[in-house]
């Protein structure tokens, strides 16, 4: 039970050290997932069944995200 401050000291410094890769992973995944949605829009069959997703403006959101936390991540490492 000695070692254990120590061991929760490091994990929790990993996890601040790589908190905005992982937050860049994620905002990466929720972009081309919304990219991918708006193209399935855009190239729908019906043009009367629109949706209610704003998947443009997320695809942009998303893509600022990843840029940002890829740089803060960048940063830190």
């Amino acid at each position: 039970m000695h070692h254990l401050p120590r061991m929760q000291d490091y994990l929790a410094e990993l996890w601040t050290f790589h908190i905005w890769t992982v937050i860049a992973a994620g905002a990466a995944i929720l972009s081309a997932v919304s990219i991918f949605a708006d193209r399935r829009r855009h190239r729908r069959t019906r043009i009367e069944q629109v949706g209610f997703m704003p998947w443009t403006g997320i695809s942009v959101f998303a893509i600022m995200v990843t840029l940002m936390s890829t740089a803060l991540a960048i940063k830190a490492g």
